[in-house]
C-alpha cells in the first residue's frame, strides 16, 4: 500500500492571511483517507478554499509581477512554472536584514513555493520553504502566522509518517485531552472537553486567540492520533474541534473534521469486525456478538459523519469537500456491498453516489484533486481482490474512461505522481484483459512517471511488481525475475515506513506487500511446473539459496512489523544468522514458505548445504495439520490417533532424513510460515518415536531477528508471577482458576535461589514493574492466563484483580515497555516463560505475537504454550526444564527436549498434547 500524501489544495497567496475566509486554506489535515484494496490509488484529503485568493498590491513593487504570474500559473495547474516565477521573486530579496513588511512579503513567497512543491509531491522540499516562512514570520513578530507555519510543517511530517516530529511542532509533547465524552461513547459536540499543550502551534493559537489556528492544530493532532491507531484520542480531539468550528461558523473546517471523524469510525468498525473474527476462533460467542454489534454501530456512525460532511459542503457550494465526503461514502458502500446483503436499494444508492462524484469531478478545474478523484472513482468500479486479481472488475468501460480522464488531467497540470497512478492502473486494466503488449507500454510509462517524482517509491514498486507479472504471463522468466528483484529492492527502502506510518495500512498488508515477496520466492525457486508428485527434493545452487533465504527473512520481518504496526519498529541484525550457526555446528535450520498451491521447505544443514522439499497438495497438508492439532488439543481423551502425526512426519521430515544423518544434526530450528506456525513439531511421529526424541527443537520468526548474545551460565534467578484464582476482565469474560499455579511458583522459587514470587492480588502491572526495576532477573516466569490473537491489542496476559474485583489485562506491548524500562537500570532478561497461554485454531497471524514476545521485550528467548495445558502437566514440564537448564552443558533447546522426553517416558501411551505444545522461541543455545 502506498503511503498517502496529505495534499494542500489551498491557493497561492500574495498578502498576509489575516482574514478568516483566507485562512481556510491552512486547514490541512488529511480528512478522508480513501484506502482501496488491490492496487492503491492516491487518497483524497484536505479542503480547498471555494474561491481563488485575489492578488493585491504589495509594497515591494519589484516582486509584484513574478508573484502575479506565479499565481496565474498555479491556478491553471502549472505548478512547476509557478515555482519558477516565485523562485525568481524570492531571489530579488536582499540577503541582509529586512523590514517587518519585507519579511512578511518574503514569507508569503516561501508559502506559495511550499504549496506548489506539495502539489507536485515534493514534500521534502516543501518543508524547507515552510520552515523559511516560519523563520521570517517569527523575525517579524507575527506570532499568529508563525504558529500557522508550524502547523503546515507538522502536516508534512504527518504525510511522511513522522508523527513524533509532527506532535513536537503542534504541541511539543503528547496533548492532554480532558474529555467530557467517555471513551467509546458517541461524540457529542455539546460536551466536548478541552486540550492542553506544553507549546507548539496549538499553544500559540490559544495565546494569540487565533481560532482558525486552533482548529488547524486540533485537526492535525487528531490526524496524527488516527494514523498512529489511537482512534479514541482522535475522536475526542475531533469532537472538541467540531464544537470550536461550529461556534465560530468555520463551515469548511467542519466538513473536513466530520470527514475525518467518519474515517475514525470506519477504522473502529474494522477493528471491531476483526475482533469478532478473533472471538469466533476462540469460540467466544457473546464476545463475537458484541463485537459484531459494535462494528455495525461504528459503521453507521461513519456513514452519518460522511453524510453530514457532504450535506454541509453541498449547502456551501464547496465542491472539493463534498467530493471527498462522497468518495468516502462510496467506498463505505462498496465495502458493505456483498452478494449476501446486496439489495436493489443499496445498488441504486451506490449508482447515485457514483453519479454525484462524477459530476463533481467534471465541475472541478484541472488539479491534483480532480486527477486523483478520477483514479479513485475508476477503482471503485471494481470489487477489491487480493494479489491484483482481475476477478473483481465490474465495469471495465467506466474504469477505462475515468482512468484516462485522470491521466489527462495529470498530464495537463504536469503532475508526474498522479499520472503515474493513472497510467499504472490503466496498465493493470490491460493486464487483466490479456492485452499484454498494451499493459507493458502503460506500465513502463507509469514507471517513468513515478521516477520523475522525488518521493515515488511507494508507487514505483507497484509498477515494477506489475511489470514482473506481465513478463511472467508472457513466459519471459528472466525478465520477470529482474522486475521482481527491482520491486523488492524498491520496497525494502520504504517497507518500514509504509508498515509503521499508518495503522490503516496494516489491514492491507496481505494485498499489496506480502504477495510481492511470495511471488518472488516462487520465481526464485523455479519450481518445475510439470511435476505431479506429492513431494520432491532437490538441490539448488548456493547463489539461489542465499537469495531465497534472504527474501524469506525479509518477508518474516515485514510480517512481524505489520502485525505490531507502529507500536514496534524491528531491525534485523546483519550477520546474526551466521553467528548463531557458527556457535552451534550441529543445528539444521528448516524454513517453510506457503505458496499459492504448495508448501516449500528449505533445509540448511550444518555443512552449509541446502535441500528444497516441495509439498504440492496444499489442501491435503492443511487438512492433516488441522487434524493433528485438534487431536493434540483433546489431550484429556486418552485415545489418540497418531496417523496425522505420522503423515506430517512423512511429508515434512522424511525427505530430509539422509541430510540430517549425514551431518549428525542434533537440533532442528524451524522458521515457520502460515498454518505451520500453529502446530508443535515435537509431536511429529516416525513409527514409535516422536521427533523430539531424536532432535532438540526450537522455532524463531527469523534468524536475523534472534538475539545472538551469549547465555549467562550463572545459576538463573526468576521473577515468578501468576494467577491461581478465577479471573474476570473488563468485558465480563471470565477465566477459570489455575489451581496448580501456587505449587508451580513455589517449585520455581525452590529450584532457583534468589527468585521472587508475586501471586494473585500481589501480581499487578505496578508490582511487576517495580520488581523488575529493583532487582535483575534472568527469567520472567508468567503462570497466568494469556491469549495470542490476530490483533496485537487482543494479545495479552491476565494480572491479579483490583478492588473492584476485575482482573487486569496486560498486553504484550505494555509488557515490552515495562521490561525495556527496567532493563535500563538492571540486566536484561534472558528468558520469558508463559505456561497458560492459548492461540486460536486457524489463526496463523496470532502466533506472530507469540514469536515476537522475546524480540519485543529484548529477551534472548521465550518458552510458551500453543494452547492451555493441564495445570499439573505444565508445572512438571517447566520444573524439569528449569532443572535441566542448570546443566551448563545443555542448551535451552536440549533442556526442553529432556523435559519432554521425561514426560513421554512416564507414559508413552498418553496423548502427546500434554507436553508437545510447550515450544521454545528465539535463541535456542
Amino acid at each position: 500500500m502506498y503511503r498517502p500524501l496529505r495534499r494542500l489544495l489551498s491557493q497561492p497567496l500574495s498578502r498576509p492571511l489575516n482574514s478568516r475566509h483566507c485562512y481556510k486554506a491552512l486547514f490541512i489535515f488529511g480528512l478522508s483517507l480513501v484506502l482501496l484494496a488491490g492496487s492503491p490509488s492516491p487518497s483524497i484529503s484536505r479542503p480547498a478554499p471555494q474561491q481563488q485568493v485575489q492578488i493585491q498590491a504589495q509594497a515591494s513593487v519589484q516582486t509584484q509581477t513574478p508573484i502575479q504570474s506565479g499565481v496565474n500559473a498555479y491556478n491553471e495547474g502549472r505548478y512547476q512554472e509557478a515555482i519558477t516565477y516565485w523562485t525568481e521573486a524570492l531571489d530579488q530579496y536582499d540577503p541582509g536584514p529586512l523590514s517587518e513588511q519585507a519579511l512578511s512579503e518574503r514569507a508569503l513567497v516561501n508559502e506559495n513555493i511550499a504549496r506548489a512543491q506539495q502539489q507536485i509531491g515534493e514534500t521534502a522540499l516543501s518543508l524547507n520553504y515552510w520552515a523559511a516562512a516560519a523563520t521570517d514570520y517569527e523575525a517579524s513578530g507575527n506570532a499568529t502566522q508563525f504558529g500557522r507555519m508550524l502547523s503546515e510543517q507538522a502536516q508534512v511530517y504527518i504525510s511522511r509518517g513522522q508523527h513524533q516530529r509532527a506532535i513536537a511542532l503542534l504541541c511539543r509533547n503528547e496533548p492532554v485531552v480532558e474529555p467530557t465524552v467517555e471513551p467509546g461513547e458517541q461524540s457529542d459536540v455539546e460536551k466536548s472537553g478541552s486540550v492542553a499543550c506544553d507549546g507548539g502551534a496549538y499553544a500559540i493559537a490559544l495565546t494569540t486567540q487565533d481560532i482558525t489556528g486552533q482548529a488547524a492544530a486540533l485537526g492535525s493532532l487528531a490526524e496524527t492520533q488516527r494514523l498512529r491507531g489511537r482512534y479514541l484520542e482522535a475522536q475526542q480531539l475531533l469532537t472538541i474541534g467540531i464544537k470550536l468550528v461550529k461556534n465560530n461558523n468555520l463551515t469548511q473546517f467542519e466538513t473536513a473534521m466530520r470527514n475525518s471523524l467518519g474515517s475514525v469510525h470506519k477504522q473502529l468498525s474494522s477493528i471491531a469486525a476483526r475482533r469478532a473474527e478473533s472471538a469466533a476462533l476462540f469460540n467466544l460467542t457473546q464476545e463475537q456478538t458484541d463485537s459484531q454489534n459494535e462494528a455495525t454501530e461504528q459503521n453507521t456512525l461513519a456513514r452519518q459523519s460522511f453524510d453530514k460532511a457532504a450535506t454541509i459542503a453541498s449547502e456551501n457550494n464547496d465542491n472539493v469537500s463534498e467530493l471527498r465526503a462522497q468518495l468516502n461514502l462510496l467506498l463505505l458502500s462498496q465495502q458493505n456491498l456483498t452478494p449476501q446483503n446486496s439489495t436493489p436499494r443499496s445498488s441504486i444508492q451506490v449508482r447515485r453516489v457514483r453519479q454525484r462524484v462524477a459530476a463533481l469531478i467534471e465541475q472541478l478545474p484541472a488539479s491534483r484533486e480532480s486527477a486523483y478523484a478520477a483514479v479513485t472513482l475508476a477503482k471503485l468500479y471494481s470489487v477489491p481482490q487480493r494479489d491484483f486479481s482481475c476477478k473483481g472488475y465490474q465495469d471495465v468501460a467506466q474504469q477505462q474512461i475515468w482512468l484516462e480522464k485522470g491521466q489527462a488531467i495529470a498530464a495537463t497540470i504536469q503532475d508526474a505522481r498522479a499520472e503515474s497512478f493513472a497510467l499504472g492502473e490503466l496498465g493493470n486494466l490491460a493486464e487483466c484483459r490479456g492485452q499484454l503488449d498494451v499493459a507493458t507500454q502503460l506500465t513502463q510509462q507509469a514507471q517513468l512517471a513515478a521516477g520523475d517524482a522525488l518521493e515515488s517509491a511507494d508507487s514505483l514498486y507497484l509498477w515494477e511488481w506489475q511489470m514482473g507479472r506481465i513478463h511472467l504471463a508472457q513466459g519471459n522468466l528472466e525478465s520477470a525475475k529482474a522486475a521482481y528483484t527491482q520491486a523488492i529492492t524498491t520496497l525494502e527502502t520504504i517497507r518500514s515506513d509504509i508498515l509503521t506510518a499508518d495503522r490503516d495500512l496494516q489491514f492491507d498488508f496481505r494485498d499489496t506487500v506480502e504477495p510481492v515477496y511470495r511471488q518472488y520466492i516462487t520465481l526464485q525457486l523455479q519450481e518445475p511446473s510439470n511435476q505431479v508428485a506429492i513431494k520432491q527434493t532437490q538441490r539448488l545452487p548456493d547463489r539461489n539459496v542465499s537469495e531465497i533465504l534472504k527474501t524469506v527473512d525479509v518477508l518474516r520481518l515485514a510480517e512481524l512489523q505489520n502485525f505490531f504496526g507502529n507500536d514496534c519498529v524491528l531491525v534485523a541484525s546483519q550477520g546474526a544468522r551466521d553467528r548463531l550457526l557458527t556457535n552451534d555446528p550441529f543445528t539444521t535450520v528448516i524454513s517453510s514458505v506457503v505458496l499459492s498451491d504448495s508448501v516449500v521447505l528449505l533445509a540448511t544443514f550444518p555443512d552449509d548445504t541446502t535441500e528444497v522439499v516441495y509439498i504440492r497438495d496444499l489442501d491435503r497438508i492443511i487438512e492433516t495439520a488441522d487434524q493433528f492439532r485438534s487431536g493434540l488439543k483433546r489431550y484429556i481423551v486418552r485415545e489418540y490417533n497418531s496417523a496425522p502425526a505420522q503423515a506430517l512426519y512423512q511429508q515434512l521430515i522424511e525427505p530430509l532424513e539422509s541430510g540430517l544423518a549425514r551431518t549428525n544434526t542434533q537440533t532442528l530450528v524451524f522458521v515457520q510460515d502460515g498454518f505451520l506456525r500453529n502446530i508443535p513439531m515435537a509431536a511429529l511421529k516416525n513409527g514409535d518415536r516422536y521427533l523430539i526424541e531424536s532432535y532438540a527443537i526450537a522455532t524463531t520468526p527469523s534468524l536475523n531477528l534472534t538475539a545472538t548474545s551469549e547465555r549467562n551460565k550463572a545459576t538463573p534467578r526468576a521473577l515468578a508471577v501468576g494467577l491461581s484464582q478465577q479471573a474476570v476482565i473488563e468485558n465480563g469474560r471470565d477465566f477459570p482458576a489455575l489451581l496448580a499455579v501456587p505449587d508451580e511458583l513455589d517449585s520455581v522459587y525452590a529450584q532457583l535461589p534468589g527468585s521472587k514470587v508475586l501471586l494473585n492480588e500481589d501480581f499487578t502491572t505496578e508490582t511487576l514493574s517495580d520488581a523488575l526495576e529493583e532487582e535483575s532477573y534472568s527469567i520472567l516466569h508468567l503462570a497466568t492466563h494469556g491469549q495470542f490473537s490476530t490483533l496485537p491489542e487482543e494479545t495479552f496476559i491476565i494480572t491479579g484483580s483490583g478492588e473492584d474485583g476485575v482482573s487486569g489485562k496486560l498486553t504484550f506491548g505494555e509488557l515490552e515497555t515495562i521490561i525495556q524500562q527496567a532493563s535500563s537500570n538492571t540486566a536484561s532478561i534472558d528468558l520469558i516463560t508463559l505456561t497458560a497461554c492459548e492461540t486460536a485454531k486457524g489463526d496463523d497471524r496470532a502466533t506472530l505475537g507469540l514469536a515476537g514476545v522475546a524480540i519485543r521485550a529484548g529477551a534472548r528467548s521465550a518458552i510458551a504454550s500453543l494452547w492451555k495445558l493441564d495445570d499439573n502437566s505444565s508445572a512438571e514440564l517447566v520444573n524439569a526444564f528449569y532443572r535441566n537448564l542448570q546443566d551448563t552443558e545443555l542448551s535451552k533447546a536440549q533442556a526442553l527436549q529432556q523435559a519432554q522426553i521425561s514426560a513421554i517416558e512416564r507414559d508413552r501411551n498418553a496423548n502427546p498434547g500434554t507436553w508437545a505444545p510447550l515450544i521454545l522461541v528465539g535463541n535456542w543455545q
